[in-house]
């Protein structure tokens, strides 16, 4: 069995978790048992799965693994199914329901879109949420956070099987700058009780026993989280072969390739010793590393693109079926994507061809309430050009997008691989992007499906859209090229490399 290690999957995810759905479906086209293992608590898990083509059966959460519900039955939680004081008021709200005792609010029921059960908040006589219980998609409650009344910190949580039997509990304590977990307890499968540091360990246990479980086959485990899901990887008490997947730059300043190593996956010689195998998503990085890290441990390169056949042999879009002028980026909205430079190029191309326009799809940083969003839409204000450059959010449909779409920018401050290029190119889209470390070197046919310019340079990167906006012939040429060019990524090709680094090296 292949597990491919991360921590979550959500309706809006990142290029690393489509590059890992991507991989399991081309491991079981090709007959490999392969699943994704996450390790963070998600309560939507099982409702996202198929938003990816995914079911139950491809998934493996580690919380779902200690509760026993890597596979379980929807049960349906209403209102009705709660045990509520017959005294008690029930008052339909917006959101759900309110419950009080006469005046004073004791519960408030936030439903799912289906009328089933999302969250319960209890209220004491101070109007303080004392605690409340997240229910899982499936019907039946997971979890319940306490707080602390005085300023409302979470101070505790349990986790809970569908029979109510408690099998992970977290404490914890307000420090001055952060929530600290203090004690971490985890009931295993067995009925075991083990008194955890960190949750890392408790992901660590289970790896371990999805080992165990496969009997005296040698499971392979392939770490696509360096910061998150390595060090339990190889810290593995059962032998397994361990490999680690890069999908970022491997060091810590982007314009510098000799700064500090970002992960102590690679920059720890013990740590490193414990891997098997590295995986880089091109030859480049992979050769970098080779000469920066002097180890025995195989680097090897593979790309991470995978482009399935039925896109393959989809019939082509001309540039003349296609919406003009419509250039598209595809990144989410965060610092390293360096979309203001994509703005100010797009604004100088626009001054001169007026038929241009910008669609930006992806999501905002929420860990710093939206502030490279923020800054990005008030540029496009300032630049007065609202009318042409929209932020269309996350989208799950993105074939019509590439479809309609005449050219993709790549302006990101480093990549480790950009499906966005991949993916653009296997609908016919030409890509300009900026020349970084990793990436679009590897993707991109410069000259002929697209562009590269020089990294941090707006006036060439908006000469380039002028210049491939005003040649209907080289947008024609670069359209076929797009599409030829993408088929060096196709699942046999990709495929091969896997054989020849990974499987047939069992």
């Amino acid at each position: 069995m292949y597990y491919f290690l991360n921590n979550r999957l959500d309706p809006n995810s990142s290029g690393i978790e489509h590059a890992e759905v991507k991989r399991l479906k081309l491991f079981k086209q090709n007959g490999v048992s392969a699943k994704i293992v996450m390790s963070e608590f998600n309560r939507f898990a099982h409702r996202n799965l198929p938003l990816y083509g995914l079911t139950d059966a491809d998934y493996v959460n580690m919380f779902d693994f200690f509760a026993g519900t890597v596979n379980y039955e929807y049960q349906a939680m209403a209102i009705e199914d709660l045990s509520i004081a017959e005294h008690f008021q029930v008052k339909q709200v917006p959101v759900g329901f309110e419950v009080y005792d006469d005046d004073r609010k004791t519960m408030e029921i936030v439903l799912f879109a289906d009328n089933n059960i999302d969250t319960i908040r209890y209220y004491n006589a101070d109007n303080n949420c004392t605690k409340a219980d997240f229910y899982d998609t499936r019907g039946f409650r997971s979890l319940t956070q306490i707080y602390d009344t005085g300023d409302g910190h979470l101070s505790y949580e349990q986790f809970y099987r569908p029979n109510g039997t408690i099998y992970y509990e977290i404490s914890y304590e307000q420090r001055p700058n952060w929530l600290s977990a203090t004690n971490l307890q985890l009931v295993d499968l067995e009925g075991k009780l083990h008194s955890l540091m960190n949750s890392s360990q408790a992901f660590r246990i289970m790896l371990d026993e999805l080992n165990q479980q496969d009997g005296t086959e040698k499971s392979t485990f392939i770490s696509d989280r360096s910061n998150i899901t390595n060090i339990p990887m190889v810290y593995m008490k059962t032998p397994a072969r361990k490999i680690e997947h890069f999908h970022s730059i491997h060091y810590q300043d982007y314009d510098d390739p000799a700064s500090p190593l970002s992960y102590n996956s690679i920059s720890n010689k013990e740590q490193l010793s414990r891997t098997d195998l590295i995986i880089t998503p091109g030859e480049q990085q992979a050769a970098d590393m080779r000469a920066r890290l002097h180890t025995h441990v195989p680097i090897v390169a593979i790309p991470v693109g995978i482009i399935p056949d039925e896109q393959l042999q989809a019939e082509h879009v001309s540039m003349s079926e296609r919406e003009a002028g419509k250039i598209v980026i595809v990144a989410r909205l965060f610092h390293e994507k360096r979309l203001d430079d994509a703005i100010k190029a797009f604004a100088q191309a626009y001054q001169t061809n007026r038929a241009l326009t910008l669609d930006i799809y992806g999501y905002g940083d929420g860990s710093d309430n939206y502030q490279e969003e923020k800054m990005l839409k008030k540029l496009v204000s300032d630049l007065e050009l609202e009318r042409v450059v929209n932020f269309k959010g996350y989208s799950q449909d993105m074939d019509s997008v590439y479809n309609s779409a005449q050219l993709l920018l790549l302006t990101s401050r480093y990549e480790g691989a950009s499906l966005a290029i991949a993916e653009a190119q296997a609908h016919g889209v030409p890509v300009i992007s900026y020349d970084i470390n990793y990436g679009p070197a590897d993707l991109i046919a410069d000259g002929t499906s697209g562009f590269l310019v020089n990294n941090g340079a707006v006036n060439e990167l908006a000469n380039k859209i002028s210049e491939f906006f005003a040649d209907a012939s080289m947008r024609g040429q670069m359209n076929g090229a797009a599409y030829e060019n993408s088929k060096r990524f196709s699942g046999s090709n990709i495929w091969q490399s896997w054989k020849k680094y990974v499987i047939d090296t069992e």
